[in-house]
């Protein structure tokens, strides 16, 4: 093995290294041409705490179990060491990718974990900081203060040079946001109130034709193609100034799976950015009106869209 700690994500490799002392660091992405060399290392695999088998659809950079491979003179046994490297991996696919809200919600559901290695952890962070904290305090409906998410807000303050005396964090996103491009995640808001589906029935038959000659590959055939399905939907994030009820309203239309597999196309509503997050954006840019996009994952009744600004 050429390295002391790899793990692998869905397409890319990130490098570890632990010194005599037992000091973890992290080296960044593997940038060399040629793949590394896990011959001999003791191979684990990451936790369950994130498992794309729970989502419908996920971004191909996330459709994965991450799996961290330790050369043989490296002992990885220290309890919190290797919690750590167990549960980082989804995390460092999360930034890569760039989906904010992912990242968000896996650093809040192990702060514990990664906390004990809190510069490291800040570190793999600081890339998306503020977008990771805009779509976990604002685009979600689960309120949420910056300061609960620790690691992320000394990062992203230190970013967005933000001086509590002079303007609100609203004010300083804001002005950040006029400032400079940002790509991130955030869920739908209002999802109930429209009929878009993400799993129509014709998906779901599509196991009805899997053949005992050969079910693992029938079954991946079938991955491959739902994914590639939903992966191809079209998809709109644009502003509704007509609307009566929020002049910053951001609407969300994605072609309608079912109409789509019948052979018609056509945006159906799915849902709206939150309108906290609404405002900011509107305010932030308001000359812009659409927010490109694309669907970043479907999970039990959330829809996640990636937009960017």
């Amino acid at each position: 093995m050429n390295a002391q700690i790899l793990i692998k994500t869905a397409g890319d490799w990130f490098e570890f290294t632990k010194s005599r002392t037992g000091q973890l660091d992290f080296e960044g992405k593997w940038e060399n041409c040629d793949l590394p060399n896990v011959d001999g290392a003791q191979k684990f695999f990451s936790s369950a705490y994130f498992t794309p088998c729970n989502y419908v659809f996920i971004d191909s950079a996330l459709n994965c179990n991450p799996v961290i491979y330790a050369a043989p003179d490296v002992d990885v046994s220290d309890k919190d060491l290797f919690d750590y490297l167990v549960h980082i991996g989804p995390l460092l696919a999360a930034v890569e990718a760039k989906d904010s809200l992912l990242a968000g919600q896996l650093y809040l559901r192990r702060s514990k974990v990664f906390e004990k290695f809190s510069q490291l952890t800040q570190y793999i962070l600081e890339p998306l900081c503020v977008e990771i904290l805009f779509s976990m305090c604002y685009g979600r409906m689960q309120q949420l203060a910056p300061e609960d998410l620790e690691l992320v807000y000394e990062s992203a303050v230190e970013k967005l040079e933000y001086d509590s005396s002079r303007e609100t964090i609203d004010q300083a996103l804001t002005r950040w946001f006029k400032k400079n491009s940002a790509k991130f995640t955030l869920p739908l808001v209002g999802t109930c109130y429209y009929d878009w589906d993400a799993d129509p029935f014709a998906l779901e038959k599509l196991s009805d034709n899997l053949s005992c000659d050969d079910l693992a590959g029938m079954a991946e055939k079938i991955r491959k193609a739902k994914h590639g399905f939903y992966e191809s939907l079209e998809l709109s994030v644009q502003a509704e100034p007509y609307n009566t009820h929020d002049k910053n309203s951001i609407l969300v239309n994605i072609e309608n799976p079912e109409a789509k597999l019948c052979g018609n196309p056509g945006l159906e509503k799915a849902g709206h950015i939150r309108a906290l997050a609404a405002k900011i954006i509107r305010e932030a840019k308001p000359k812009k009106m659409n927010y490109g996009g694309k669907l970043a994952a479907l999970c039990g009744d959330e829809i996640v869209v990636e937009l960017e600004v």
